[in-house]
């Protein structure tokens, strides 16, 4: 498989992926302002239309991509009927011609693809000479027991994986003299999480990284953590502040 498809997570992912309404607004100026110039925009991996409805609202010309046709008719349905081109296909082979797209945008797509390379090196394809490639790669602040945890799930066999790539760095390393990286303005959200939360979305699979692994393994990975926090003394329903950075990336191709 050459990225990991999205299908079952349609009916919940706008549940547990959405951005507050002033954060949204934030990321979208960020992008408008970058894709004021673009007479037309490729999102990869465009799924709900999280980040692509919003633009579009914006008068960003669009065509969305994605592995996941249940996450496309999720945003069919979203936009109350199709809004724009939308495509069935993969990150890795991109239905398109060279040079096609002035702008290509990536949120939360390249840290899934185990194949990176010939994702990102897909995207440059279709990219027009002047055009930029937007990326974010997500991630974000750990909680306090985030180190603990992988540990002990790692012990029962259960590892958190993103198989792709995860640093703007290996991407500017892999592209390298035809590119120019920028760092765009970083938006901060601030999130509460408890362990008792985190512990319910990972017994649900509602990521990605538990999905290889049956219903019973998983739990057996949570009934470790449990044990181990106790252990710690933690109180599972306790809040953290935690502060989530969404940084975006420019990747603008100079030839």
């Amino acid at each position: 498989m050459a990225e990991w498809a999205f299908d079952r997570a349609a009916d919940y992912y706008d549940a547990t992926r959405a951005l507050p309404a002033a954060v949204l607004d934030e990321v979208v100026d960020l992008l408008v302002g970058e894709l004021a110039a673009s007479r037309n925009a490729l999102e990869v991996g465009v799924g709900t239309g999280r980040i692509a409805l919003p633009l579009h609202e914006r008068g960003v010309p669009l065509v969305g991509i994605d592995l996941a046709l249940p996450m496309m008719d999720k945003l069919v349905a979203n936009a109350g009927g199709r809004p724009f081109s939308l495509v069935l296909g993969d990150a890795t082979a991109l239905p398109f011609g060279d040079g096609t797209f002035d702008a290509v945008v990536a949120s939360h797509v390249f840290h899934l693809v185990p194949h990176w390379q010939a994702a990102v090196g897909e995207a440059m394809r279709v990219l027009a000479v002047g055009g930029t490639l937007l990326v974010d790669f997500g991630g974000g602040e750990p909680a306090p027991w985030h180190e603990g945890a992988r540990r002990v799930m790692a012990e029962v066999g259960v590892h958190h994986v993103r198989p792709g790539v995860s640093s703007a760095d290996q991407v500017r390393d892999f592209l390298g003299d035809g590119v120019a990286r920028r760092a765009l303005k970083r938006v901060v959200m601030p999130v509460r999480r408890s362990l008792a939360q985190d512990l319910e979305q990972w017994e649900a699979q509602l990521h990605s990284w538990t999905w290889q692994y049956s219903r019973e393994r998983i739990h057996e990975a949570c009934d470790a953590v449990r044990r181990w926090a106790a252990a710690e003394g933690m109180a599972f329903d306790d809040t953290a502040r935690l502060e989530r950075v969404i940084q975006w990336w420019a990747f603008d191709k100079r030839a």
